[in-house]
């Protein structure tokens, strides 16, 4: 009877312990509350996660809570952990992989075991492409060589590839293009139907799931035009009465910024040529010069009664063999009225000229 006593007394001393909690609270809780909300910022490499916690009131112990993530569904504490205390709880997750699909979920763990909320997906965006223009070669008069290089594709697909140029900075492919259709990251491609002598703009460009990319900008000229100035004048002498029976005349060259080139004729009269080469990027001057009449002194020895008229010039493109100009000079006259100075000027990008004629006593 007294060991009957024992053991009654010791279970109800275990019960009583045991239970208290719950006698002493009867609406405590056991298990606590996990909500996991939706993913919001979510970036190529971070995101935010939010949720809500509430702990269990039985048992007040808290040994680790927050999120848990992984690329596989049903995330562990032994996967990517970041441990948030609070009620309401919100955190960032960074170093995030690109383009990658993640599961998550809010986590409360205490001694008596794992809890785990709803699970909720999310992928991360697809980065932005890094692209590289590579240096222009091959430069012709109307074409040249450039290219592209995709150094990072931003883990999404490349849906289109190419080069674009203007003769304005900064070319998109509303301007002129070209699209790369080969399956290389490293690719190269022709620029034609250029214009010669004319600076352009060049970038190479790509596009994926998040948009298209410009890579740096390179800038080239085209070469310019060689081409052949081919100069007749018809020369007569003895004209308005006077009885002179020689000329003479000068005629200059200056392709761009190079030096003078001149060359002196003269005689009795005849049909005088001349032809010169030169390479012309912006503009050819030459002059025409009769007698080398100085207007300050009219009466001097300058050779009254030349005249100078079918005064001819062609210029012809050597490297197309276009013919590009054919126009005539006003004539020329040392008279007791002169015009004894042409001044001619072509500009081969737009094949404009110009010509000014110096007179004197008119």
């Amino acid at each position: 009877m007294k060991f009957t006593f024992k053991i009654l007394i010791l279970l109800t001393i275990f019960t009583s312990c045991s239970n208290s909690d719950k006698e002493n609270n009867p609406d405590c809780t056991y298990t606590p509350t996990l909500l996991t909300e939706e993913v919001s910022n979510i970036t190529e490499t971070s995101a935010t996660f939010s949720g809500q916690i509430i702990a269990p009131t039985c048992e007040s112990t808290v040994t680790s809570q927050g999120f848990v993530y992984a690329k596989t569904t049903l995330p562990k504490t032994d996967d990517y952990v970041i441990e948030v205390n609070g009620v309401n709880i919100s955190s960032e997750a960074t170093n995030l992989e690109r383009n990658t699909t993640y599961y998550l979920r809010a986590f409360f763990v205490n001694p008596t075991g794992e809890y785990y909320g709803n699970e909720i997906e999310f992928t991360t965006a697809i980065g932005e492409i890094n692209i590289t223009t590579k240096t222009i070669e091959n430069i012709t008069l109307n074409s040249a060589t450039s290219g592209g290089m995709i150094n990072d594709d931003g883990d999404g697909t490349i849906i289109n590839k190419g080069i674009c140029w203007s003769t304005s900075q900064n070319p998109t492919i509303n301007d002129n293009h070209i699209e790369n259709n080969t399956n290389n990251y490293d690719f190269n491609s022709e620029i034609t139907g250029l214009q010669e002598n004319t600076t352009y703009y060049v970038r190479a460009y790509a596009s994926n799931e998040n948009g298209i990319t410009y890579g740096n900008e390179e800038t080239f000229t085209t070469l310019s035009a060689t081409y052949k100035v081919n100069l007749e004048i018809t020369g007569t002498t003895g004209n308005c009465g006077s009885s002179t029976n020689y000329l003479e005349y000068q005629v200059t060259y200056k392709f761009d910024d190079s030096d003078t080139i001149s060359e002196t004729a003269g005689g009795s009269g005849d049909i005088y040529y001349h032809e010169r080469e030169g390479e012309i990027r912006d503009n050819l001057n030459m002059t025409i010069y009769l007698g080398y009449f100085d207007p300050e002194y009219p009466n001097s020895n300058n050779y009254p009664g030349s005249n100078l008229d079918n005064i001819t010039i062609t210029i012809t493109n050597i490297d197309t063999n276009e013919e590009v100009l054919n126009t005539t000079l006003p004539d020329l006259f040392i008279c007791t009225d002169s015009a004894y100075k042409n001044i001619f000027n072509f500009n081969p990008v737009d094949r404009t000229y110009t010509i000014d004629r110096l007179t004197y006593g008119f």
